[in-house]
């Protein structure tokens, strides 16, 4: 089980929602395979979550996660002892190893060109953290988690049922990426004084914890918009403003970040905020899903 745990699977839906989205948004066209959604889904899920230990191996490595500071429900394991640096290493080469397996089926089932979806992903993900790239480190959390986890991830789940691309795929893209992105900005907001003490940047640091939240809110205020937008083009249906029962989590969110910014509470006191955060994007994505279907 803590081999398991060690994988973060609390925010795998992260990847999940975008892909199913691009996934539904080809079915409301006219094209779905069941199979292949099984396959990409299973592949992309095990991809994010070897993704997820590679992270967590490289932030300990690195001295990033160390005893003292809050780490993710992952790397807690290592901070805590209870999961060695080598089993987790032993646990990202695993995961990564059956995500290329059914990337592979995937691909053969397919077409060759999803393939650089997968490429460009398993690049993403693994070189978020490790060396030489480490785009965490030099302040590409925000960027890098938006292209991957939200651009490229929906449009991969949309290009893999039609062997196409359009605007619509590319609206919802950032509809549902939005929400994502602001889980690793919440992230970084809880953790500025860890990141400036270890030495690596992040936009939080950059440009400040203030900053950081308005950002946040922004991008919260920006997902609404659009999805408001895409009921009036008719792209989706009322029933997507189920979505909008995550407004209240993201309130809740939203205060916490900034009360942290302004430092009425500190960053132990909102740990957790990741967490809450993958819960108020899973919400968010349930409604456009049902809106799309």
């Amino acid at each position: 089980m803590k081999y398991f745990l060690a994988t973060r699977p609390y925010v795998v839906s992260a990847s999940l929602v975008p892909f199913t989205i691009g996934a539904l948004l080809a079915l409301k066209e006219g094209h779905f395979s069941l199979i292949l959604y099984i396959l990409g889904g299973l592949s992309l899920a095990l991809m994010h979550l070897a993704s997820n230990s590679a992270n967590d191996y490289f932030d300990y490595k690195h001295g990033i996660d160390r005893p003292g500071t809050f780490g993710s429900s992952g790397s807690r394991l290592l901070i805590n002892g209870k999961i060695t640096l080598k089993e987790e290493k032993y646990v990202m080469i695993t995961t990564f190893a059956f995500a290329i397996l059914f990337g592979i089926i995937t691909v053969l089932l397919s077409t060759p060109y999803i393939l650089i979806f997968g490429a460009l992903g398993l690049a993403g993900g693994y070189f978020y953290t490790a060396d030489p790239v480490n785009l965490k480190y030099h302040g590409l959390s925000v960027p890098s988690i938006f292209v991957v986890y939200g651009i490229l991830i929906t449009l991969g789940g949309y290009f893999l049922m039609t062997r196409a691309l359009s605007f619509n795929a590319l609206l919802f893209a950032v509809i549902i990426g939005l929400p994502v992105t602001n889980i690793v900005l919440a992230n970084e907001i809880r953790d500025t004084q860890n990141d400036k003490v270890v030495g690596i940047k992040s936009l939080t640091l950059v440009f400040g914890d203030i900053a950081g939240s308005v950002t946040y809110l922004v991008f919260t205020f920006l997902q609404f918009v659009l999805a408001i937008y895409a009921i009036c083009i008719k792209d989706i249906s009322i029933w997507s403003l189920i979505s909008f029962a995550s407004i209240p989590l993201y309130v809740r969110i939203i205060v916490k970040l900034f009360s942290k910014s302004y430092g009425k509470i500190s960053g132990k006191e909102i740990m957790n905020i990741d967490v809450e955060s993958s819960n108020a994007m899973l919400i968010f994505g349930i409604g456009i899903m049902i809106g799309l279907i």
